[in-house]
């Protein structure tokens, strides 16, 4: 069982919490977006502007107080709305009133089901694609966080065998996937990354309202980054990079890149005395969190180190002991359990 001390004892309900704050907003931004979208086919007829000011917030001026008349089949409508997003901290308001004066005549667009709904602006602009930029990163490490705390439960309470890793066999070779992400993973990662390195200087040069051209080029560019992620950790998953290889024919293990190794490193069975697993201690702001990597105990002779990491990243006390133990049946050595306890400033993944 993953033993865990919180700090703050309902973490999942600050998750929750969390999550139920950023569905709204993603609903509203996804909402706003699509009626935006859907005004571009609107009716247009020609209507009065009575009213164009800035509104006024709880504590400061904000969004736009507009108000226009106009006629539909003879039948007289006042209309409200701007955009369906008018309260969109992005907008230059000031500009907006100054281009719908009060008097002016303006093309007013119209649902033709729905006569009274109507705006003055439709169609997406660039401030709506940078809101959808902005939330990638969030909704990215939000949905990781959820599949991590809930695979934590799920391998606290259930053990599959060999802790659930994939095993291969082949002729002479049996082979264990134990990379830290899938293709999936890396190229939700990567999306999250090239949109969170996008911001910024996006911000920084063309303000909160981006044209749509440079918006619609700077997604592509982010969407390409989360397909080469994927492609990249889907390459490497079948090359085998990752995979613990128990080589019959040369009696030796090829061990994948973990624990600071760059490259896959192969050791003689003869050498491996023991499976084992470290307990790794990290500290976040939610408290003490303990995860575990399988190693191998090796003799003393041209290994560098007598103990090997198997995996970078920590994963279940329950996933670790059972494919700790599957391991240590299938080379013929003793599981030994939990050999040593390190301090890791880094927060845990329970993969």
């Amino acid at each position: 069982m993953c033993v865990r001390r919180f700090v703050f004892p309902y973490p999942l309900l600050l998750l929750a919490i969390w999550t139920a704050w950023l569905v709204t907003g993603d609903y509203v931004v996804l909402e706003t977006s699509t009626r935006q979208v859907l005004a571009g086919r609107f009716a247009t007829t020609t209507g009065e502007i009575m009213r164009s000011e800035l509104g006024r917030g709880a504590t400061r001026l904000r969004g736009l107080d507009v108000g226009y008349s106009y006629l539909v089949n003879g039948v007289k409508y006042t209309g409200l709305r701007y955009r369906y997003d008018d309260r969109n901290g992005a907008f230059d308001y000031k500009a907006v009133t100054c281009a719908f004066p009060p008097g002016s005549t303006q093309t007013v667009y119209y649902n033709p089901d729905n006569p009274a709904d109507a705006v003055l602006s439709p169609g997406l602009n660039g401030c709506d694609l940078l809101l959808a930029l902005f939330a990638i990163p969030l909704n990215v490490i939000t949905v990781m966080v959820w599949i991590s705390a809930i695979r934590a439960r799920r391998d606290a309470n259930r053990t599959a065998p060999a802790g659930g890793v994939q095993i291969f066999q082949h002729e002479g070779e049996t082979s264990v996937r134990l990379a830290d992400f899938s293709p999936l993973a890396a190229g939700l990662f990567g999306l999250a990354a090239a949109a969170f390195a996008a911001v910024f200087p996006l911000v920084f040069a063309a303000g909160f309202a981006p044209s749509l051209r440079l918006m619609f080029a700077v997604l592509i560019v982010v969407g390409a980054a989360g397909v080469a992620a994927f492609l990249w950790m889907a390459r490497r998953h079948h090359s085998g990079r990752y995979d613990l290889r128990i080589q019959e024919a040369s009696q030796s293990l090829l061990l994948p890149p973990a624990g600071g190794r760059k490259e896959p490193l192969s050791v003689p069975r003869s050498e491996i005395v023991a499976v084992s697993m470290h307990r790794r201690i990290s500290h976040s702001p939610s408290g003490q969190h303990f995860s575990y990597v399988p190693t191998l105990e090796c003799a003393p002779t041209n290994s560098e180190s007598h103990v090997l990491d198997l995996v970078s990243w920590g994963w279940t006390e329950g996933k670790a002991s059972a494919f700790a133990d599957w391991l240590s049946q299938q080379l013929g050595v003793p599981f030994r359990g939990i050999e040593a306890e390190t301090q890791d400033a880094s927060p845990v993944i329970h993969r």
